[in-house]
């Protein structure tokens, strides 16, 4: 029941990844977005996303799970609801959708993610990558069916009326699903199959690091900067999925359909790899489980991406890049849990989830700049090339990067 909340939450939140179908909408008239401000507003939610998940860890840690996931349906719903004045101010697009959907909407997302992550590796202490991996999916599974949904809307009923309708069934079915979210009782002890578990010799979070103690580790900087890196380099192909489809395979006219399913099929490897990567880092430790997301990121940015003149080969790179990408959301909670402890890995996590926020900015920004006003393939393939530039460095830093130990903490 609370994996399934979980997701459904998640679902709610992951509206953000289809993004890329808000964009044409808002660079057309009457609001006339440039290619570069329709991406500002996604970045912004993004950066409020992960700066505000840390606050709601904390609060995860004092006053359960409940407080914060309502605080968060009020505000993501209220986002969506104030995106509406761009009917009434077509001019001020820009800002009403920067303070209403990325500040006040990406604030919300921020306070509604972390209680599902917290609650589920509570109940779950040996399958952690799986039971996360399942819960989160649900968030990268959101833009298949918000991509032609929105897209629907849009069309039928403009894009102001489409924030309306979105944020009316955000608000009231996320408060709803927020209330059945809970810790579970002191006395609560796993079944006896978990417990006989075999040690995996890679985690080392038997003892619990409080927020503080992890961070004097060198273990969480690093896994800091390697989240930073892999989830930016994935929100920025999210954020250009369909803008991609249409530029550098030609996606467009009778064919435009074709570039919105890219967005669905992005949405369904997004999903898949979050249980699947979960699954693994279960058996094989977070370390070696991002080393193999990170060379499959790097030979989509430097072989597959450049080569995407083709629709095949483009829903394969996309399916390959956007499962590594949303591995990222459910090894990196793993991670915190199996190396800091899990009792405070709503809070421990909420200070990890930042570099997903400080990603979602850096590699979406550095795209738009060398990309310009007019993009062009060699600015495409330029843009993919630095980015997987950074992703070298963060192959470097898994390499290097070790469990933290007792003395750490001590």
């Amino acid at each position: 029941m609370l994996i399934v909340a979980g997701f459904i939450i998640n679902l709610c939140l992951g509206t953000v990844y289809a993004w890329s179908v808000f964009r044409p909408a808002l660079q057309a008239a009457p609001y006339g977005l440039k290619p570069a401000e329709s991406v500002i507003p996604f970045s912004v939610f993004l950066l409020l996303f992960g700066v505000t998940f840390a606050f709601s860890g904390r609060m995860i840690g004092k006053v359960g799970p409940r407080r914060p996931a309502l605080i968060g349906a009020i505000l993501l719903g209220a986002g969506y609801l104030l995106c509406y004045a761009i009917a009434l101010a077509p001019s001020s697009a820009l800002w009403i959708t920067i303070v209403a959907f990325g500040i006040v909407a990406g604030t919300g997302c921020g306070f509604a993610y972390n209680p599902p992550i917290a609650v589920v590796g509570r109940w779950f202490p040996d399958r952690r990558g799986l039971a996360l991996g399942l819960t989160v999916m649900g968030f990268g599974l959101s833009a298949l069916i918000t991509a032609p949904l929105v897209t629907f809307l849009i069309s039928t009923m403009n894009l102001a009326n489409t924030f309306l309708i979105l944020g009316v069934a955000f608000l009231v079915l996320m408060a709803a699903l927020g209330l059945v979210l809970r810790f579970p009782p002191t006395e609560w002890t796993p079944p006896a199959p978990q417990k006989t578990a075999a040690p995996k010799p890679w985690a080392t979070g038997a003892k619990d690091f409080t927020t503080n103690e992890m961070a004097r580790t060198p273990t969480f900087y690093l896994a800091w900067i390697i989240y930073l890196v892999g989830a930016g380099a994935g929100l920025m192909v999210i954020g250009y999925a369909k803008i991609i489809a249409t530029d550098i395979t030609g996606l467009k006219g009778s064919l435009e359909w074709m570039a919105v399913l890219v967005v669905s099929v992005l949405a369904v490897a997004n999903a898949v790899g979050r249980p699947f990567f979960g699954s693994l880092c279960d058996r094989i430790g977070p370390k070696k489980t991002l080393l193999i997301m990170q060379v499959i990121q790097l030979l989509c940015l430097v072989i597959l991406f450049p080569n995407s003149q083709s629709a095949p080969m483009l829903y394969l790179t996309v399916i390959l890049f956007a499962a590594t990408f949303g591995a990222y959301l459910a090894v990196m909670p793993t991670l915190a849990s199996y190396y800091f402890g899990a009792k405070n890995v709503g809070p421990n996590y909420g200070l990890f989830l930042s570099a997903y926020g400080v990603g979602g900015v850096v590699c979406p920004m550095l795209m738009a700049a060398i990309l310009g006003s007019k993009p062009s393939y060699a600015n495409y393939v330029l843009g993919f090339y630095a980015t997987a530039a950074l992703v070298v460095v963060a192959i470097v830093l898994s390499l290097i990067m070790k469990p933290p130990k007792i003395a750490d903490k001590e």
